[in-house]
């Protein structure tokens, strides 16, 4: 395929994902045309109100045959079945991929099918949302967040470099690994955490059947170590249950620390207990600030605002008119009538220097945190 090759885009199960890959793919001009393909009449008029798709069927077939590249972004359980069904009607060298949250089980299966004319690259965008449906579609969901690519043995290079591009389109960064690794790094920092956080919900639950005002009294803490227990239960069932072992290890390396943790409280051990927690922090310390996924540091500045109309309009315009790109932004704190402290990221230390440099200039008070 030509550098140059605009392909049409074909997405199966526009949701979150794959409505958010459809918003990035049509605003920046990576698709000749991108062809929503859903169960119902409903979600392709939600599609299309929001920007994600140019056109929609619910006709599987007619979705996929005039495609270049088809993306199947539905529950992991029906990814293997669907390049099954569709294997008769795509194109002379298509390139299939998934956006499935865990690629051994489904790589090796669709890789064991008989040989066909198109290639299935396995794939993860690696940023998502408890919020669900292309309602909650985002065009800026997968900003430099990695998105991993996961090649047969042998495949056409050019059918990598296609989904590569359309990745780095899509803002993110394209990572290529093997599909065990993957699925050993995802259970550690994704899937284990999730289970970690439900876990937490539900003690706390049955804790607060003796002690009523306990989940009322649920701090900033707890809400944000639980946050992700609020994903959709149908989703993580099917992702729990396609990395086995992977998700077994994780959980006995937890338990391990757990325990350690429990036996240094029970005893009274303050030495072992302290020693734990400042392992902990040291590692959590050094991890990238803010960055998504398994990316490079980000340097963060954090600013000073008043509580005024376009206050972080103001800010964000000083660093915009002089070029330098802010790939990360957060409200930290505010409070009405006086303002509050935002968070703004950048790639690069020097970039940030020279951001720090024009805000002072126009009067703000800045921090920079420890790197």
């Amino acid at each position: 395929m030509p550098s140059e090759f605009t392909p049409r885009i074909a997405i199966v199960g526009v949701g979150l994902i794959g409505g958010s890959l459809g918003m990035a793919w049509r605003s920046r001009n990576a698709a000749k045309e991108v062809i929503g393909v859903t169960r119902r009449e409903e979600t392709i008029a939600e599609a299309l109100s929001v920007g994600a798709i140019d056109r929609g069927t619910t006709d599987l077939e007619e979705g996929v045959r005039t495609a270049d590249v088809v993306i199947i972004a539905t529950p992991i359980g029906a990814i293997a079945p669907l390049v099954r069904r569709i294997a008769p009607w795509l194109k002379e060298g298509a390139v299939v991929t998934d956006v499935g949250s865990t690629k051994g089980d489904v790589c090796r299966e669709i890789w064991s099918q008989p040989a066909a004319s198109h290639v299935f690259i396995g794939g993860h965008p690696m940023a998502g949302s408890e919020k669900a449906g292309v309602l909650a579609a985002d065009l800026y969901l997968f900003q430099n967040a990695p998105y991993v690519l996961v090649p047969p043995p042998e495949y056409p290079p050019e059918a990598l470099d296609l989904l590569a591009s359309l990745a780095r389109a899509a803002g993110a960064r394209p990572i290529v690994m093997d599909p065990d690794e993957h699925d050993a790094i995802v259970a550690t920092v994704s899937h284990l955490p999730h289970l970690v956080a439900s876990a937490l919900v539900n003690a706390a639950s049955a804790r607060a059947r003796r002690y009523g005002n306990l989940l009322e009294l649920a701090a900033g803490g707890f809400r944000d170590t639980t946050r992700v227990a609020s994903g959709i239960e149908e989703v993580w069932t099917d992702i729990c249950l396609t990395n086995v072992p992977q998700i077994t290890a994780a959980l006995d390396a937890f338990e391990i620390e757990l325990s350690r943790l429990r036996r240094a409280i029970e005893q009274g051990d303050r030495e072992l207990l302290s020693t734990a927690l400042r392992e902990a922090k040291e590692v959590r310390d050094g991890l990238p600030k803010k960055a998504k996924g398994i990316l490079g540091k980000v340097f963060d500045l954090v600013v000073h605002v008043v509580d005024r109309p376009n206050a972080i309009a103001e800010v964000t315009g000083i660093v915009g008119r002089a070029n330098i790109n802010i790939i990360d932004i957060e409200i930290l704190r505010v409070r009405e009538g006086e303002g509050g402290t935002l968070r703004l990221g950048f790639e690069k230390e020097t970039s940030r220097e020279e951001a720090a440099r024009l805000l002072e200039q126009a009067g703000y008070r800045l921090k920079r945190p420890r790197d």
